[in-house]
């Protein structure tokens, strides 16, 4: 039977993660795959997340089933870091299996609404919300999320692209700190394109993964409440990954905005049942961890500081690269942007000289997990660039 599949195209990104395992080069670089890194190249678990684990440990009486909404603790922990208090009672609100199952979750309640929707998407964007729409056969309309000139996000194309849109389509947006540009929207921008979006019908769909890594965490959950209060309907998803650094638990949140708490229950109950036919009941870890750590005044003042000195870290690479780039054109993209990311403006034909001579990996977009840098690596990064592309005009392929 499995002699008839199609081989699978490879994911580019993990691709890069190969080809960097196998190069045995004391010296190479990963600048792919997005996790936080510290100044030794470590993906650490933060301070906060051990003592809450070390707590569970001690504490946890039973491995039974969490309920199909999720661990209610870290439900609750969620809706106060967001809201501030009690989760509205149009708001619904289910556990997911990362910020992926999230999008996944909301993706398939809003086709199992609309049939016929249609999801509005700026590229380049993060891969999996094509692939997830690929998988569900929603059709997706692409706009190009950065104007003209691939300066900054352009709320006109946004705009333009609603303008062909129906009622009950699902407009994707990404929250603070944009993957793979690392270029936003301003607040007011998007608080206009989401207005603008509701007046026609479309449901936005919020994907905030990178919350307080390029903005302090007050701002960030001001401006997401913000939006969800100026929309009748909507979805956001959260993700555990980035800012709890618990990216291998997979540990997520779907909120489910309603005109009214009879439709919001109607999305809880619904979306409860399409969780349990996918993968039957969440996993309790991660949203332990979570609920333990934004329960607990201590342990949440340390997330609250060590997310603090994650986003000065990146900030501070930043400006020791802009510093050394000598305003290099492939280059003032880092210093513009915010978070983990950075889409650099080269392709395939310069990470494979990077990857090649100077054992620099990163995925054929030329999107660089800022991150994989440190202090001591940043200017043999910044010095390989201006090797192979040596003049301005060179950007976008390599010398002869």
């Amino acid at each position: 039977m499995f002699e008839t599949l199609e081989p699978p195209k490879l994911d580019p990104l993990y691709a890069t993660a190969a080809a960097f395992a196998a190069d045995s080069r004391p010296d190479k670089l990963d600048l792919g795959v997005g996790v936080y890194r510290d100044e030794d190249g470590l993906s650490p678990v933060m301070r906060c997340v051990r003592q809450a684990e070390a707590h569970l440990s001690k504490t946890n009486e039973t491995k039974a089933y969490l309920p199909l909404a999720g661990e209610p603790s870290f439900l609750h922990g969620m809706s106060e870091l967001l809201f501030g208090g009690d989760r509205p009672e149009a708001v619904a609100a289910v556990q997911s299996v990362g910020g992926t199952g999230g999008i996944r979750l909301a993706l398939e309640l809003a086709q199992k609404a609309n049939p016929n929707l249609t999801v509005h998407l700026g590229v380049p964007s993060w891969p999996n919300h094509q692939g997830i729409c690929d998988r569900l056969k929603i059709p997706v309309r692409t706009y190009e999320y950065l104007d003209a000139q691939g300066g900054d996000a352009s709320l006109e194309n946004a705009l333009a692209s609603l303008e062909k849109a129906s009622r009950g389509d699902v407009l994707i947006v990404h929250g603070p700190c944009h993957n793979p540009t690392g270029l936003d929207l301003h607040n007011q921008a998007v608080a206009e394109l989401l207005t603008h979006a509701a007046s026609r019908g479309v449901i936005p769909l919020l994907d905030a993964a990178y919350y307080g890594l390029g903005n302090a965490l007050s701002d960030d959950m001001a401006a997401l409440r913000a939006l969800i209060e100026q929309l009748p309907e909507c979805f956001l998803i959260m993700s555990g990954s980035k800012a709890f650094g618990l990216y291998r638990d997979r540990i997520g949140v779907l909120f489910i905005k309603s005109r009214d708490q009879q439709s919001a229950e109607l999305a809880q109950s619904t979306a409860e049942i399409l969780a349990r036919v996918n993968y039957s009941a969440p996993a309790a870890h991660g949203a332990q961890v979570i609920a333990k750590i934004l329960a607990d005044e201590t342990l949440k003042a340390d997330w609250q500081a060590e997310l603090a000195s994650m986003r000065a870290r990146m900030t501070d690479l930043r400006e020791f690269i802009r510093s050394a780039a000598d305003d290099h054109p492939a280059l003032r993209t880092i210093w513009r942007t915010k978070g983990i990311f950075s889409l650099l403006p080269f392709g395939a034909e310069v990470t494979d000289v990077l990857a090649r001579d100077h054992a620099i990996y990163m995925p054929p977009t030329g999107r660089i997990n800022l991150a994989g840098l440190s202090t001591s690596t940043a200017e043999r990064f910044v010095s390989a660039v201006k090797a192979v592309l040596p003049q301005p005009e060179m950007i976008g392929g390599v010398q002869a």
